[in-house]
């Protein structure tokens, strides 16, 4: 994830802060699960790397994209979903 949503300016940009919620709370969740994962945040770029994917990080992650394509559906100007293989 990278960027800002530029909806508003810093402290009262409501999509930057539900973004960084589901973020945070997904990664979380993985750290919860004891999920093996790399994380990385420099306030600019935020990374997370599963070597390998098990039925709860697929869920995890699921509902993660599940959250931004509900703000898609309200904020697409500000909020962009792409999908790479890697």
């Amino acid at each position: 994830m990278n960027g800002h949503a530029n909806f508003d300016r810093h402290g009262y940009d409501i999509v930057c802060a539900a973004v960084s919620i589901l973020s945070y709370t997904a990664v979380n969740t993985l750290d919860y699960y004891d999920i093996d994962f790399d994380f990385s945040d420099d306030g600019e770029t935020m990374k997370v790397i599963l070597d390998k994917s098990d039925n709860k990080s697929e869920i995890i992650l699921c509902d993660f994209e599940i959250g931004v394509k509900t703000l898609l559906t309200n904020y697409s100007e500000y909020v962009n979903l792409n999908y790479r293989e890697v």
